[in-house]
């Protein structure tokens, strides 16, 4: 029997079907100096080849959180706790922002057959922190945005030669941008426009 149970493949759902089984999350951050690979389990989870540490009760998902509309934006919070000072501080150095991130369903069942399915893909926003020293509680929250985060963004870059030059040296791909918004254009006319200057 097929149970249709978006947004689970069929394999998850064979193993959830079974009655008797494990589910987690896992998380796959890819920062700057490198990727960390973290579930909510305990020990060591192999995905795909790549292996994920187990952050039992100091690992939280928050839930999803989209907007009213269309056209907003889901994101997701990941929180980690108990650290130690020093490794906020390593986290503080490690930027974030713009790099990619998704958050995986993961179920086991009882023989240890595993299926897993992309529940979040996006990229992490900066991350922030919560410090109350070495005998506190000290939290760091990573938040996933998905594309349509991005979309509502304005960007840096410009449809000018001048910024194109700095990204590809020696290409004039956009050498007449700033020339063209100047040109008259004489629609369905046989008059000629000016020549464009090359230099």
């Amino acid at each position: 029997m097929t149970i249709q149970a978006f947004p689970f493949s069929q394999s998850v759902v064979d193993i959830i079907a079974t009655g008797v089984f494990t589910a987690l999350y896992a998380a796959e951050l890819q920062f700057v100096n490198e990727t960390v690979r973290a579930h909510t389990g305990t020990g060591e989870l192999i995905l795909d080849g790549q292996v994920y540490y187990g952050v039992g009760q100091f690992g939280e998902v928050g839930a999803a959180q989209e907007t009213d509309n269309s056209s907003g934006a889901k994101t997701v919070d990941l929180t980690i706790s108990g650290l130690d000072s020093n490794l906020i501080s390593a986290a503080l150095v490690d930027k974030c922002r713009g790099r990619p991130g998704r958050l995986l369903f993961v179920v086991i069942d009882q023989a240890g057959n595993m299926a897993a399915d992309v529940l979040f893909s996006g990229r992490m926003d900066a991350a922030k922190f919560s410090y109350a020293g070495n005998g506190g509680d000290n939290t760091i929250t990573v938040s996933l945005a998905d594309r349509m985060a991005e979309w509502s963004r304005e960007g840096t870059e410009r449809w000018t030669d001048e910024n194109h030059q700095r990204r590809q040296p020696g290409d004039r791909f956009w050498f007449a941008v700033a020339q063209i918004s100047e040109w008259p254009i004489y629609w369905g006319a046989k008059k000629d426009s000016p020549a464009f200057d090359y230099s």
